[in-house]
C-alpha cells in the first residue's frame, strides 16, 4: 500500500474517533463551539497527514492550539499578549486550586485545555507515532467515565472508537493488502461489534445480574481506592458521596468514596463513633423530630451519657481527639464521656434527647480530651429482658401508614421461632447480614421509584445497598414488631496505627456509617450492626464460646453530602457465638471470591496464551540454544530440529540425500555462506562414519539464526 494512502486512511480513522470522543465532552459541559472544536480536530489531522515530519507541523499545532482556546475564552478582548497573560494566570490558578483540594471538580477552563491538548496528542500519537493502544485506550477510558457519571448511552461511540483502532492497527501491520483480507477483517470487526451491541442492549437477565453481582467486589475495591472520585469529571456528579450529613430525608443511590481525614483519636480501644440518632421514618429517609428541643450550652467541660443506662461502666480510658474538616458535630464512643476542650472551640452545645454534642465556634484545628468509660452490654442479661418502651414522648415504633404489608410479614416470618426480644433482634440482624440473600455495594445501589418505599424496594427488589439500606431496614423491621428502635449514624473505628506505644485511629469521610439502636430496660439504647462485612465492637456478644474474628475490611458509608469518603479498616478480636453473629466475615462472599478467582485465572490464562503466541517464533531458537548449551554432543539432537525448520523454508523429500538438500538450500538462499553444508557434512560423518564430534555449538547457533531469518522473510512475503 502506498505510504501516503496508508497514512491518509489512518488519519481519517483517527479523525472519526476524535469526533466520537469530543461530542460527549461538549454534551457534558454544555460548551457550544462544536464547529470550532471539530474544525480544529480536522485541521490537526489534515496537517498531520500531509506533513512528512512532525517538526514541520509544530508551528501550525501551536497556533491552532491557542486560536482554539481563544475561541472558547475570548475574555472580551483581542488575541494579544494580554490575552496570553490572563489565560495562563487563570489556568495556573485553577490548577493550583485543584491540586490543593480547594475544589472537587475540573473547571471549564481546565477541561477545555485538556480536551484541546488531547485532540492534538491523539492525532500526533496516532498518525505520526502510530501508538494506537495508547490513543484508543485513552479515548475509551474517557467515554467510559462519561457513561459512569453522566448516565449517557455511548455504546455506538465506544464501538466506533474500537472499530477505528482495530482498522488502524491492521493497516499499520500491513495485513490489509488484498480485497479478501479487507473483507475478512471488516466482517470480523462488524460481527464483534454486533455481538457487543447485542450484549449491551439485552434486557436484564439472570446471567447479567449474576455477572454484576460477581464483579461487585472489584468495583467496591476501585471505589475504596478513590478511583471513581479521581475520574469524576465535573462538579455535578450523578451519585452522592459518602460523609456525614444533616439531611437524610432522601436515601438511596450510589455513593463515591474518598480519603478526606476528619479526625484522629489517640486511644487503645477500637469502637464506633456515634454522632446522633433520628426517630421518624418517612418511607424515603429519616427526620429528627426532637432536634430543636431544649439545647443547652456548656463552657468547656461536660459529661455526656445515656441516662437510660443503669449498669456499671467498665474501666476508664483517656482518649485524645484531634478534629479537622468535620464540621460542628463531635463524634463520641458509647458509654460515659467526660469531655474537656483543650483548644479550638469555646464550648459545647448539647442535645440530650439524641445525645448529640456540637462545638461552639469551632476553629480549623480542635483538640478534645475524653475520660471515657465503655458501657457493658452483657448479652446474657439482655436475653432475659422483656419488651419495654422507653419513657419518652417520642414514638420509637413509628412507621408510615402506607408501609407495604409484606415488610411486616417478613419480620414475623424471621422471628416466628424466637421467644425473647434479644433473639428477635438478633434474628433480624442476621437475616440482613446474609450475604447470599443481600449484597453490599455502594456502586450498585439504586434510588427507589417516586411512589416506592425505600425499605420495601431494598428488601424485595434490588437487595443491593450499603449501610443506610441495611440499618434502615433493620429499624423498620423491628418497629413492625413494636420493638423500640432508632436509626443512628456516625463513623466506624477508622484505620489504626501504633507508633512509640501510642495507637492512633484515623477516621475519614469513607468511615461514615449508620447502624441501628434497640432499647433495653436498664441498658438504654444498645447498638446492633446489620450491614454485611461490618462488626461493631460495642455490640453485645455472648461469652459462652470464644473465637477470634478475622480482620474485617470496612467500606461503609453513610448519609449524603458534598464531602467525600471511602475507607477500609480492620476489626479487633471479639468473643461471639454462632447464634449471635457469624464469627468470621469477609469483604467478599465465598461465591464472589470464586468468581474473582475464576476471572483472574481466566485473565492469567489469556495473558499466558498471548505471550506464547507472541513468542512462538522464538521457541525454535530457544530450543536450539538449550541443546547447544547443555548437551555435550549437541549435533545429533540439534540437526533433526534444524532440518525440520529448514524444510518449512525449502521442501525436503524423504528420498533426497542430506548433502544434496544442503547444497540446494544454499544455492537458493546464499545467506548461510556454506555453514549449512558444513554442518550437514559433519552430521553425516557422525551418522554414517561414527566420527567423533568436537564442539559445533557456535555453528549450530549460527545455522539456527539464519533459518529463523529466512522464516521471517518468507512470512513477510
Amino acid at each position: 500500500m502506498n505510504p501516503l494512502i496508508k497514512k491518509a486512511i489512518i488519519g481519517a480513522l483517527t479523525y472519526i474517533a476524535i469526533i466520537l470522543t469530543v461530542l460527549p465532552f461538549l454534551a457534558v459541559y454544555h460548551l457550544g463551539h462544536q464547529t470550532t472544536l471539530l474544525l480544529y480536530a480536522f485541521l490537526i489531522c489534515f496537517v498531520s497527514i500531509l506533513s512528512p515530519r512532525l517538526r514541520y507541523s509544530l508551528p501550525f499545532y501551536i497556533v491552532g492550539w491557542f486560536v482554539t482556546l481563544y475561541r472558547f475564552f475570548p475574555y472580551g478582548e483581542g488575541f494579544s499578549f494580554t490575552w496570553f497573560q490572563r489565560y495562563f494566570y487563570d489556568l495556573q490558578t485553577a490548577l493550583s486550586e485543584i491540586l490543593a483540594g480547594k475544589v472537587g471538580y475540573i473547571t471549564e477552563l481546565v477541561a477545555v485545555t485538556i480536551i484541546v491538548t488531547g485532540i492534538l496528542l491523539f492525532a500526533v500519537f496516532s498518525i505520526y507515532i502510530q501508538h494506537f493502544y495508547i490513543v484508543y485506550g485513552a479515548m475509551c477510558l474517557y467515554l467510559l467515565t462519561v457513561v459512569i457519571f453522566n448516565d449517557f448511552n455511548l455504546t455506538w461511540h465506544l464501538l466506533g472508537v474500537c472499530f477505528c483502532g482495530v482498522l488502524c492497527s491492521l493497516i499499520k501491520t500491513q495485513q490489509l493488502k488484498t480485497v479478501r483480507e479487507w473483507s475478512f477483517w471488516l466482517g470480523l470487526t462488524l460481527l464483534c461489534s454486533l455481538l457487543l451491541v447485542g450484549a449491551t442492549l439485552l434486557p436484564r437477565t439472570a446471567i447479567r445480574d449474576r455477572l454484576v453481582a460477581a464483579t461487585t467486589g472489584i468495583r467496591t475495591q476501585a471505589n475504596q481506592r478513590g478511583f471513581y472520585q479521581f475520574i469524576e469529571e465535573h462538579g455535578a456528579p450523578s451519585g452522592s458521596r459518602t460523609g456525614f450529613s444533616e439531611n437524610d430525608r432522601q436515601l438511596g443511590g450510589p455513593l463515591l468514596d474518598d480519603d478526606t481525614v476528619l479526625f484522629a483519636a489517640q486511644q487503645d480501644t477500637r469502637h464506633y463513633w456515634r454522632v446522633e440518632s433520628k426517630d421518624f421514618y418517612s418511607g424515603k429517609g429519616w427526620i429528627n423530630t426532637i432536634r430543636e428541643e431544649d439545647l443547652r450550652t456548656v463552657p468547656d467541660s461536660l459529661r455526656i451519657a445515656d441516662d437510660n443506662y443503669q449498669q456499671d461502666y467498665l474501666k476508664e480510658e483517656t482518649v485524645q481527639l484531634y478534629l479537622q474538616n468535620q464540621g460542628d458535630y463531635l463524634p463520641l464512643p458509647y458509654g460515659s464521656n467526660h469531655l474537656t476542650i483543650e483548644e479550638g472551640a469555646s464550648g459545647f452545645i448539647v442535645d440530650d434527647a439524641v445525645q448529640r454534642v456540637d462545638l461552639m465556634e469551632p476553629q480549623q484545628q480542635i483538640e478534645v480530651s475524653l475520660a471515657w468509660q465503655p458501657a457493658d452490654y452483657a448479652a446474657e442479661t439482655l436475653q432475659s429482658l422483656p419488651l419495654q418502651q422507653p419513657d419518652t414522648p417520642v414514638d420509637y415504633t413509628q412507621l408510615p401508614e402506607n408501609l407495604p404489608a409484606r415488610i411486616r410479614q417478613l419480620a414475623r416470618s424471621i422471628t416466628e421461632d424466637q421467644s425473647t426480644i434479644f433473639e428477635q433482634v438478633t434474628a433480624i440482624e442476621n437475616h440482613l447480614k446474609n450475604s447470599i440473600e443481600f449484597r453490599y455495594s455502594k456502586t450498585d445501589a439504586v434510588y427507589p421509584a417516586e411512589e416506592q418505599d425505600y425499605v420495601d424496594q431494598f428488601l424485595f427488589e434490588s437487595k443491593v445497598g450499603y449501610c443506610d439500606n441495611f440499618s434502615t431496614a433493620m429499624v423498620v423491621l423491628l418497629r413492625t414488631l413494636d420493638i423500640p428502635a432508632r436509626w443512628v449514624k456516625g463513623f466506624s473505628p477508622g484505620d489504626a496505627q501504633t507508633e512509640n506505644g501510642l495507637t492512633t485511629f484515623t477516621v475519614r469521610n469513607r468511615n461514615a456509617h449508620s447502624w441501628a439502636e434497640v432499647y433495653f430496660a436498664g441498658f438504654g439504647w444498645v447498638p446492633f450492626e446489620p450491614t454485611p462485612n461490618f462488626q461493631n465492637p460495642d455490640r453485645p456478644e455472648l461469652q459462652t464460646t470464644t473465637v477470634s474474628s478475622e480482620v474485617l475490611p470496612e467500606t461503609s458509608s453513610s448519609s449524603r453530602e458534598s464531602s467525600t469518603s471511602s475507607s477500609s479498616e480492620t476489626s479487633s478480636s471479639t468473643t461471639t457465638t454462632a447464634t449471635v453473629a457469624p464469627a468470621e466475615e469477609h469483604l467478599f462472599s465465598p461465591e464472589t471470591w470464586q468468581w474473582i478467582r475464576s476471572f483472574l485465572q481466566g485473565i492469567a490464562c489469556l495473558v499466558f496464551l498471548g505471550l506464547l503466541y507472541l513468542l512462538r517464533r522464538y521457541f525454535f531458537r530457544i530450543r536450539i540454544w538449550l541443546i547447544a548449551r547443555f548437551r555435550s554432543e549437541p549435533l545429533p539432537t540439534a540437526y533433526p530440529v534444524l532440518m525440520k525448520q529448514a524444510a518449512k523454508v525449502l521442501f525436503h523429500a524423504d528420498s533426497e540425500p542430506l548433502s544434496e538438500y544442503a547444497s540446494r538450500l544454499e544455492a537458493v538462499y546464499p545467506i548461510f555462506h556454506g555453514s549449512f553444508i558444513q554442518l550437514t557434512a559433519t552430521y553425516e560423518d557422525y551418522l554414517y562414519g561414527g566420527k567423533p564430534i568436537d564442539g559445533q555449538q557456535q555453528l549450530i547457533l549460527h545455522v539456527a539464526q539464519q533459518i529463523s531469518q529466512l522464516k521471517k522473510i518468507n512470512q513477510v512475503h
